[in-house]
């Protein structure tokens, strides 16, 4: 009986262990998969000018994007200069082929004069992107004398 039960532990055991492998297995290949460096962005625009704006105005503005590589694009984070840009993607992973959106919204509240904000957008390509914007920003409440 000890016998048993000394086998069917073993026994759970070791099938225990061959499902942990074969998941850090999967993992392991789509990792390397999403970091073949094989995705690529394909912007219509990487650069946009809100014009001339009042302290205050939320401008927002949809970058659009196609994965132009042969591998599935994953989005891991976007990154903004400055806490007055909110960025948000459509989708975490855009097929070879398909579109994308990330959407960029500026506030400019305490903000004035000439305004360059940096996105940049960290994914399995072969560099990180980078977008950017502009604004003109008017502030009444500040004025600067030269």
């Amino acid at each position: 009986m000890k016998k048993c039960v000394f086998i069917l532990i073993v026994f759970i055991l070791f099938s225990c262990g061959n499902k942990t492998i074969n998941k850090d297995t999967v993992s392991e290949t789509i990792n390397q998969q999403a970091t073949n460096g094989l995705a690529e962005f394909e912007f219509t625009e990487e650069m946009h000018n809100f014009g001339t704006l009042q302290s205050g105005e939320i401008a927002v503005y949809t970058f659009e994007f196609k994965n132009s590589g042969d591998n599935n694009l994953l989005i891991k984070d976007i990154e903004t200069d400055c806490g007055c840009i909110k960025a948000d993607f459509s989708k975490k992973h855009i097929l070879p082929g398909k579109t994308g959106i990330i959407e960029v919204e500026f506030d400019s509240a305490g903000l004035w004069g000439k305004q360059f904000k940096s996105i940049e957008i960290h994914a399995n390509t072969k560099k990180t992107k980078q977008l950017a914007i502009f604004a003109e920003v008017q502030n009444e409440e500040i004025e600067i004398k030269y």
